[in-house]
């Protein structure tokens, strides 16, 4: 830390301002001010908030602590990014330990020094010794003052999720579960410390969900065919027994979609050979929907063998059928070259 003279001499004459006038200001003496800018002396405490309010700085100004601690932080910074692309995990354990002890109650250093007991303990152990287990306890305590005391949401949801990736290792794993749910992203987090049934159910789930999203980001605009035929081959890939369920509404308006783009690039027959697909999972979707309301059926897929649709659960936007949705989008422009085929106005009468 800077001597605080030394400080005083700076704030001082940047101020413009004599020592004879600080003194009759402070109505203390000149060589009082001479001894304190020297150094051989210390203003009283006393002294300190009316020197700062004089020369217009804060107290942590005056004392040389604000370009000392930036300084200060920058330098652990720098070397404890340093270890991150060297995987020297026992360096960053001393990083931590030192940003902690010089900075006591700053979450970001404690948050480091949780991930590097964390990391000492996988990297620098002996697997399931007393000595990793108590560097995982440690990282456990100092993820749970985090949680508990630090406002900043950002900063306590990434020790929520380091302790979600701990405490299974200390035989802790319910805990974990409950930690999880708290996260913002509780799905990716879960998946981790689940186990046996729940976590198969879980994950599969889980892959339901983003295959559902990717299927909306492969189809929006309707105009892609390539990728459009995509989200239909994922879909026959995964689900691939035949036994659709919900997919029947998906592929029902994924075929939709196709007649769309070939009546544009003038392939009529193709888009007609998929407009009577798409009716066919209209048909299909309604059907399993009506038994499904009665019982949930299961997917019997492998990779969605613990999942099952309920009809119950489903919402709707509107009050039509499927098959009556299917023949309102004949009567889109999109399908206006097609309207002097005899197949594609039989369509209607399905």
């Amino acid at each position: 830390m800077t001597h605080i003279g030394i400080k005083i001499k700076e704030f001082r004459k940047k101020k413009d301002m004599t020592q004879e006038k600080l003194a009759e200001y402070l109505n203390v003496s000149f060589q009082a001010v001479s001894k304190w800018e020297t150094g051989a002396a210390s203003p009283d405490i006393s002294m300190i908030v009316p020197l700062a309010r004089l020369l217009d700085v804060t107290t942590d100004e005056l004392f040389g602590l604000v370009n000392d601690i930036d300084e200060r932080q920058e330098d652990l910074l720098k070397k404890w990014r340093e270890t991150w692309n060297t995987g020297d995990t026992e360096k960053r354990y001393e990083i931590a330990k030192t940003a902690v002890s010089e900075y006591p109650g700053n979450f970001d250093y404690l948050m480091w020094l949780a991930d590097a007991e964390a990391s000492y303990a996988i990297h620098n152990c002996v697997r399931h010794s007393d000595d990793q287990k108590e560097h995982f306890q440690n990282a456990v305590k100092y993820y749970e003052m985090i949680i508990e005391d630090c406002t900043d949401n950002d900063v306590k949801n990434d020790a929520i999720y380091g302790i979600v990736m701990t405490l299974p290792d200390i035989g802790r794993r319910d805990e974990a579960v409950s930690y999880a749910k708290q996260h913002p992203d509780a799905d990716e987090l879960l998946k981790w410390c689940l186990t046996g049934e729940e976590w198969e159910k879980h994950r599969q789930n889980m892959i339901f969900r983003k295959m559902k999203a990717l299927i909306f980001e492969l189809e929006f605009g309707h105009r892609d065919l390539a990728a459009i035929k995509v989200a239909e081959t994922m879909i026959k890939t995964i689900v691939d027994d035949g036994n659709y369920l919900w997919f029947h509404d998906t592929l029902m308006h994924n075929y939709i979609w196709q007649a769309e783009c070939l009546t544009i690039k003038k392939q009529y027959d193709e888009a007609i050979r998929v407009l009577k697909k798409s009716h066919h999972h209209a048909v299909e979707f309604e059907k399993m929907y009506q038994e499904g309301k009665e019982k949930a059926r299961p997917y019997t897929c492998s990779i969605f063998n613990k999942l099952s649709h309920d009809s119950n659960d489903v919402t709707w936007s509107g009050t039509s059928t499927l098959t009556e949705d299917f023949k309102e989008y004949l009567t889109w422009k999109d399908f206006d070259a097609l309207r002097g085929r005899e197949d594609f106005n039989a369509l209607f009468t399905l």
